[in-house]
């Protein structure tokens, strides 16, 4: 048992790690975009709240502070 833990730790060190590139963008725009996006925001937020809140992001109106919270 002991031989092939040896074994299977030699095999990574000599594995070449892969490389991921790093987004061109801001963090904050790609936790936007790819996790916390409008689809989401629908799904999971009152209609309401998701109703105020695009017309926050949309055309600037004021955050009511009744959904704020």
């Amino acid at each position: 048992m002991s031989n092939l833990r040896f074994k299977v730790v030699e095999e990574a060190f000599h594995k070449k790690p892969v490389e991921v590139p790093s987004p061109a963008e801001r963090p904050s725009e790609y936790f936007a975009k790819y996790v916390f996006n409008r689809e989401k925001m629908f799904k999971y937020l009152p209609s309401k709240v998701y109703a105020k809140l695009v017309d926050v992001i949309d055309n600037g109106a004021a955050l009511d502070r009744s959904i704020a919270n």
